[in-house]
């Protein structure tokens, strides 16, 4: 239980947040449903009940898990404010959810589909969605881990090129002084580990004085980039995040991309997969 629950703890990517994406995604999905249940027929056939051709039935049922899931998806992306913290554990039970609702959806449009008196029964509630869940199964338990291994074994292949210097070089002195509201907040640049963004704030941390001290500051993480144009090691790491490249001290790939270890600090910050070649390229300039 504890190797399982670890596994699920595993960073996976998070690949909701763009509409466009979330769209081409569903639209596959639902011409695989439709191939799938058009190819096998999976599940047992009663034409007699059918008030329409079956082929509009199975078009039907491949379409709607388009706008079930996009709307869900929707609401997702408003709570999901970190998706570097995205697990392979909350895919599954966000997957898991939709599933559920498409058979409830399944469920609600029996009538128009079926002529039977037990439509609106709690039978054939159970029964569509174990229909939707088995349809399913097939990327919940096979596609995702295998997607999951192929990520981390890419990414850490690309790391193979990117050495990691035992020693790091001296920024260049130099303070920076930032206004936030009516507060002004000074550091030394040689001192900065890494920001990232949180909420409507921008956390900053720092070490000095033998202690990693974090400074939340009411500005954006582009304000804060403006701040620090002048240091060219401060670099956007993924969109939450501005991290000291010199400041790392080890570098591991996962499904999302890479963790960076720094300086005195515990904690790991994320690469985005989209980060990846321009991080390796910008990197290896140091």
């Amino acid at each position: 239980m504890t190797q399982l629950s670890k596994y699920l703890r595993e960073p996976y990517p998070y690949v909701y947040g763009n509409k466009l994406q979330l769209l081409f995604i569903l639209s596959a999905i639902t011409v695989v449903s439709f191939l799938f249940s058009y190819v096998f027929e999976p599940f047992e056939i009663n034409a007699t009940e059918h008030k329409i051709p079956y082929l509009w039935i199975l078009v039907l049922h491949a379409l709607l898990p388009l706008p079930i899931a996009f709307l869900y998806f929707s609401i997702v992306n408003y709570f999901v404010k970190d998706q570097s913290k995205w697990t392979l554990g909350k895919e599954m039970l966000i997957l898991s959810s939709v599933l559920i609702l498409i058979g409830i959806g399944s469920f609600l449009i029996r009538d128009i589909i079926y002529e039977n008196p037990e439509n609106w029964s709690f039978r054939y509630l159970y029964e569509e969605i174990r229909n939707s869940v088995f349809i399913g199964v097939l990327l919940l338990l096979i596609a995702l881990p295998l997607n999951l291994q192929r990520l981390i074994y890419k990414h850490n292949k690309s790391l193979e090129t990117l050495k990691i210097p035992t020693t790091t070089a001296s920024l260049k002195q130099q303070i920076i002084q930032i206004a936030s509201g009516n507060e002004n907040y000074q550091f030394e640049i040689q001192h900065f580990l890494f920001a990232k963004v949180e909420s409507n704030y921008t956390e900053i941390y720092i070490h000095k004085e033998n202690e990693v001290q974090k400074k939340l500051l009411r500005i954006t993480l582009k304000e804060l980039e403006t701040y620090l144009q002048n240091a060219s090691n401060i670099y956007k790491t993924h969109r939450s995040y501005l991290v000291n490249l010199e400041k790392i001290t080890a570098c591991v790939g996962n499904a999302q991309g890479y963790q960076l270890s720094l300086e005195n600090y515990a904690e790991t910050v994320p690469v985005s997969r989209s980060k990846l070649k321009e991080f390796n390229e910008h990197f290896s300039k140091l």
